[in-house]
């Protein structure tokens, strides 16, 4: 008689596949279930998986809890606070549960660890401008532009900017900051 080979083991899903699954779910609008099996990998005590929790995060802030997306998005920033992305994250989070100085130090350390993130000079800028701190407004905004030219265009667009469109200064700053006048635009002009 032949000896039956021992049953192959069943593995329990790995963290990857659940999270790899929950993001499918997002993707698909289907938050409650992503959340369903990211919760039991937020759960353990000592190992934040920063994947999961963001990914827990953004199905929260997408079904706009935005107070318990900034407390994973902590969650995060306290396991990984060398991540820039984390305090990006939280930043946006309890800028939209209207923790205005709380967004702002945290899109303050995001600028801190990723000096070249135009984003979060941008938020920076934004929340500086609606809590009347015009210079920080001013220089994080001239940061954004430096960083990402297309922020440039926001001046016009966003309200919280908007009150900083004719200020001197920083009309005089951003003309200083003009991108370079191609050498050869006369010259097409004339050949036309």
């Amino acid at each position: 008689m032949a000896k039956k080979a021992p049953p192959a083991a069943v593995a329990a899903p790995a963290s990857g596949s659940a999270v790899r699954r929950a993001h499918e779910l997002f993707k698909q609008g289907q938050t409650r279930e992503a959340l369903a099996l990211l919760r039991p990998l937020l759960q353990k005590k000592r190992d934040v998986d920063p994947e999961a929790a963001s990914l827990a995060a953004a199905c929260l802030g997408s079904d706009g809890k935005y107070e318990e997306a900034a407390r994973i998005d902590r969650m995060v920033c306290d396991a990984f606070p060398a991540n820039p992305q984390g305090w990006n994250s939280l930043g946006y989070d309890l800028f939209q549960a209207g923790d205005l100085p709380g967004a702002l130090e945290a899109y303050a350390r995001a600028t801190e660890l990723e000096p070249t993130r135009a984003s979060a000079h941008y938020n920076v800028a934004r929340i500086s401008a609606r809590m009347g701190d015009k210079a920080a407004a001013i220089e994080h905004f001239l940061k954004a532009v430096e960083l990402q030219g297309e922020y440039r265009e926001r001046l016009d667009e966003d309200p919280d900017l908007r009150p900083l469109k004719d200020d001197p200064d920083l009309s005089a700053r951003l003309a200083g900051n003009a991108a370079p006048q191609d050498p050869y635009a006369e010259y097409y002009a004339t050949e036309s």
